[in-house]
């Protein structure tokens, strides 16, 4: 939960999103959701709660069906990538708190500072999106305009064999046909199907 709506990309407002109750047995109303990212690492179905003052993390949230495995011990907690086994986030523990220094992209991300997506994954977005050109899927991209869209510089090396193909000109038939027709029935003319 978050009570700033300007680190929450993908934001989709809500008219009833119910509420959440705070250990002085006060209420916050939820709302909506949306994304925290920092480039590297996505938090998704984050509350927005207009008023909350601290953002709060569910760890089983987190955890539960993302592949990331939460730890904590004394001297802090870390966020791990099953697969990888790679240390995604680290905190050092503070008091009884584990506070997560996550550094939230807010608002549209500069292209000079998004990393250059893989291949691949170029060519994949390339494609999903109907053969866009990459000026425009950047402009998606920087604009926050599509839901999904991962936050990457998208640049190509190479020409899309579809494109290339869709890019050729073609010779259009002449409009004056001459023929050295003399007789008659000298011209067979077929219907093609």
């Amino acid at each position: 939960m978050t009570g700033r709506k300007e680190e929450l990309r993908e934001f989709r407002a809500l008219k009833d999103g119910g509420n959440v109750k705070y250990g002085n047995n006060s209420f916050g109303k939820i709302k909506g959701y949306g994304m925290i990212t920092n480039g590297k690492f996505c938090i998704h179905k984050v509350a927005y709660v207009e008023g909350l003052q601290h953002n709060l993390i569910s760890v089983s949230q987190l955890v539960v069906g993302t592949g990331l495995k939460a730890s904590f011990d004394n001297e802090g907690s870390k966020i791990i990538e099953k697969k990888t086994k790679s240390v995604i986030l680290k905190s050092q523990r503070k008091g009884e708190i584990y506070p997560l220094n996550l550094n939230p992209i807010q608002g549209k991300p500069g292209i000079c500072f998004l990393t250059k997506a893989h291949s691949d994954e170029i060519w994949l977005w390339h494609r999903r999106l109907s053969h866009l050109n990459f000026k425009d899927i950047n402009k998606l991209v920087l604009g926050d305009h599509m839901r999904g869209l991962p936050l990457l510089k998208y640049d190509k090396d190479h020409l899309c064999a579809a494109c290339e193909m869709r890019k050729q000109s073609r010779k259009s038939h002449p409009t004056i046909v001459n023929t050295k027709i003399i007789e008659q029935l000298e011209l067979l003319h077929i219907n093609l199907c």
